[in-house]
Parts: C-alpha cells; sequence; structure tokens
C-alpha cells in the first residue's frame, strides 16, 4: 500500500512506496525532502519566546494599573485567568500551524520532474511542478548570515518555460549536492531518455563509493 508523502515527519529511502497528488502510475520518486526542522524549530522558539514577553508584558501592565486604581480581588482574579488562557490557546494554535505547514509541504524529485507542494494554511496549497525538459541548468547558493550559520542553502532550477522562472526551495540541507545530483539527471534526460526509469535515488549524506555500496541494486545499470 502507497503511503502518502503529505503529514510524514520524515522521509527514507528507499522512496518506493510513497505517493502523492498528481503522481503518474509510470512515474518513480527518486528524493523528497522539505524545509529543514532548523526553520522549524526556530519559529517554535519565537512562538515561546512571543508567548513569555506576552504574558510577563501583561502582567506587569496589570502591575501598574492596580497602584493607579483599585481592581477587587475577585476580578483581578478572572483577569488573570482569562487572560493567561487565552494566551496559551493562542500559543498552542501557532504551535499547531507552524507544525503542519512543515509536515504538509514537500519537494519531490521524479524520473519526469520537479514538484513542490507548499502549504500557506492547513487548508490552502499550491502545486508547482517543472518537467525535466523545460529545465535549463540548477544551483546551490546561501543568503544572509544565518543560512551559513545553519549549514542551510537555497536549490534553484531554472527553467526555459515561460511562466515559471526559476523553481526554487528555501533553507534545505545538502543543496550543494542536489544541485549535483540534478545535473546528471538532467544529463540522462538528454543522453538515455531509456534509462531514466532505473535511474538510482539520490540519497542525503553519501558520497558515491558508500552510496554503491548501500543500494548496489540501483548500480547495475552504469556498471552495464
Amino acid at each position: 500500500m502507497l503511503t502518502k508523502l503529505l503529514g510524514i515527519k520524515e522521509f527514507r529511502f528507499p522512496y518506493s512506496d510513497f505517493d502523492f497528488p498528481g503522481k503518474h502510475s509510470q512515474e518513480k520518486i527518486l528524493f523528497v525532502t522539505r524545509e529543514s526542522e532548523k526553520i522549524l524549530l526556530i519559529r517554535l522558539f519565537l512562538v515561546f519566546l512571543a508567548t513569555f514577553i506576552l504574558f510577563f508584558s501583561f502582567l506587569f501592565s496589570l502591575k501598574i494599573i492596580q497602584t493607579l486604581i483599585f481592581i477587587p480581588p475577585e476580578i483581578l482574579h478572572s483577569i488573570t485567568l482569562y487572560s493567561t488562557t487565552i494566551t496559551l490557546l493562542l500559543s498552542l494554535l501557532a504551535i499547531w500551524w507552524f507544525i503542519t505547514l512543515w509536515e504538509k509541504s514537500v519537494f519531490i524529485v521524479t524520473n519526469r520532474r520537479l514538484t513542490k507542494i507548499i502549504y500557506t494554511s492547513p487548508w490552502n496549497k499550491y502545486h508547482l511542478s517543472l518537467n525535466l525538459d523545460k529545465i535549463v541548468d540548477g544551483g546551490a547558493y546561501q543568503k544572509g548570515f544565518l543560512q551559513p550559520l545553519l549549514g542551510l542553502s537555497y536549490f534553484v532550477a531554472r527553467s526555459s518555460a515561460g511562466n515559471i522562472k526559476n523553481f526554487k526551495i528555501v533553507n534545505i540541507d545538502f543543496a550543494e549536492d542536489l544541485h549535483n545530483y540534478l545535473t546528471k539527471l538532467l544529463y540522462a534526460f538528454n543522453t538515455h531518455k531509456q534509462k531514466l526509469d532505473n535511474f538510482r535515488p539520490f540519497i542525503p549524506y553519501m558520497k558515491g563509493e558508500e552510496r554503491r555500496r548501500f543500494a548496489p541494486e540501483y548500480y547495475q545499470e552504469e556498471n552495464n
């Protein structure tokens, strides 16, 4: 039984048991990833920080108000209780929101195309695909100071399609390795299209010989 990619916390090689909306029956998934978990953790930390600042700012403001006017203890208790409850509920909503968007947004490389499904809310998404024959070239680069600090990069594929200029994936690990893999995939697409059905998947964090020992069955075609 095929497993839907959206909502899976971790993608593991091999990808043959995965499925996604719009996948063709003869289409083979070569790689799946999403925005780095480091970015998710930063967003969750900012939620906790905002909750902390909001809560103690409220308590500080309440203390100032108490010095100016008398507030009966029972009313003060109710205000504190309701405000604390609302703050916690908003924080939990923000945590759920960010985790849901992170889990459901994915980037997929197949032997036919690049595709990404990006959720802008837990209910709304856009699905963008770029066929291999429309890719001119690709690249990997870093921006700002946060990406080099966290070891993250942008991955981009430049397109000849008029409606898609750059097919971009932000804040991912191993973007440079993915760029090198795309170069090999495009070469196979342009010169040995008949071999695409058996083209080896992309296994991050593994170099050539290590990948060859880990999954030798995917290298049989190359050795022949």
